[in-house]
């Protein structure tokens, strides 16, 4: 398998960049990975019953027939992959179910149920879900994830095959068991990464955008300074024509240059003006938030100085407060008092994330502020109050990661955790709530 991984064809991962963090538990997943749906076996885990189910038949009903029963097609249980107490392989079972043209009699499905009361509430009995079609590649994918530990690098080596099928299905759930690894799991596939084979499909035009953006993120892992012009030459490029790729393609360059590329992204992405550049600035901001939660390549305090400077800019600072607060930096007081005393029109957004910064430290100095502040704006401070980190619960989120400062290790979604001028901005929050 792992000559597989170093031979890795065109299809590939997907991973993006992005951060929230979200209460009242930490999320696990990559910071470099997308917004992510369940997985087949997240799906399965979730339900009562699970099981590969043969299709039978469904009727054929009279015109005017009002019970829904009457509609329901058959299938045999086959396999039951959880759920045993019940039902047995080779019952029957009935669904709500309309099979296409090419459906026929033999064909596979996988199929969740749930325990429910029946109608006169009598019993319970059992729903079963909209039946979803199995090939038997995806009969055998379900099979080996099922049996695999959650986090288990062993899931990220037998679904990597899985990113070249022929099946969307099978394709997007290996790319969800992806984003869903931690970062520090994904690290553990550097001896399976070959960094020539990424960068060709990184290079190859062929190569579908959310799929490059994994390719920058594995190359975070494995790749070396001999890339480096090349992702300075995508980063200038970007400046043009962003791409979903850019928070990647930042992290990855900054993976590898260290903190003596900081300075190049911040005089190319943070110190711009005009509203191009701060839509592309948020690009920036994650890939520095990736560095200053997730990875150890730089230490935090870089970022953070980073972040201090863009707080001269309200509308980019806002964005960062959070970052600083669950950081425990707590320089940046008067900063946030004099963002949320100048605020004035479409910048009135700014408020929110500045009181939830000030909410969150806890110093007597900052309470004080903030008491005055609500005098001028009432109701920033009850919606930042609605979704501030009491100070006592900085301090319990923080997990070491990076070694340097301790925090927790977060989830990166693409978008969120990027604060931006509403004042209901769930997402400007402290600590950023999971949607």
């Amino acid at each position: 398998m792992s000559a597989y991984l170093k031979m890795l064809p065109q299809t590939g991962i997907v991973l993006c960049m992005g951060m929230t963090l979200a209460l009242p538990r930490v999320v696990a997943g990559c910071s470099i990975c997308a917004s992510l749906s369940p997985t087949l076996c997240d799906e399965i885990g979730a339900a009562d019953f699970a099981v590969f189910a043969e299709y039978v038949a469904t009727p054929v009903v009279d015109l005017g027939i009002n019970d829904p029963d009457a509609y329901k097609s058959s299938f045999r249980i086959q396999k039951i992959l959880k759920g045993e107490r019940g039902i047995n392989e080779d019952d029957s079972a009935r669904v709500m179910f309309f099979p296409g043209e090419s459906a026929n009699a033999g064909d596979r499905y996988l199929m969740h149920g749930n325990w429910i009361e029946s109608d006169d509430q009598n019993e319970m009995v059992i729903r079963w879900t909209t039946p979803i079609a199995m090939t038997d590649q995806a009969i055998d994918y379900l099979h080996r994830m099922w049996g695999l530990p959650k986090e288990d690098v062993q899931r990220l080596i037998e679904a990597m095959p899985y990113l070249e099928s022929d099946d969307p299905m099978l394709r997007r759930d290996a790319f969800d068991e992806f984003g869903k690894a931690p970062y520090e799991l994904l690290e553990k596939l550097k001896p399976e990464l070959d960094k020539n084979v990424l960068m060709g499909k990184i290079q190859d035009s062929r190569t579908e955008p959310n799929i490059r953006k994994l390719y920058y993120t594995l190359l975070t892992i494995c790749g070396t300074p001999e890339e480096l012009p090349f992702l300075k030459s995508q980063i200038n490029e970007e400046q043009v024509n962003a791409s979903e790729s850019l928070p990647a393609i930042i992290a990855c360059y900054l993976s590898l240059a260290g903190a003596h590329g900081l300075p190049f992204i911040e005089q190319t992405y943070l110190m711009q003006e005009g509203s191009d550049y701060e839509r592309r600035a948020g690009s920036a901001i994650t890939a520095l938030r990736f560095h200053g939660q997730e990875a150890s390549v730089i230490d935090r305090r870089e970022i953070a100085d980073v972040f201090l400077r863009m707080l001269q800019r309200p509308t980019l600072g806002a964005r960062v407060l959070s970052d600083l607060a669950r950081w425990e930096n707590w320089s940046a007081v008067d900063q946030a008092v004099e963002m949320f005393s100048n605020a004035e029109g479409d910048g009135l957004w700014v408020r929110e994330p500045a009181i939830r910064y000030l909410l969150a430290c806890p110093t007597e100095v900052a309470d004080k502020h903030a008491q005055n502040l609500e005098k001028i704006d009432p109701l920033a401070v009850r919606n930042g109050r609605r979704f501030a980190l009491p100070p006592t619960m900085v301090a319990k989120t923080n997990r070491v990661k990076n070694k340097n400062l301790e925090s927790p290790s977060q989830a990166l979604k693409t978008g969120k955790g990027v604060e931006g001028p509403s004042r209901d901005a769930q997402d400007s929050s402290i600590i950023d709530k999971k949607e």
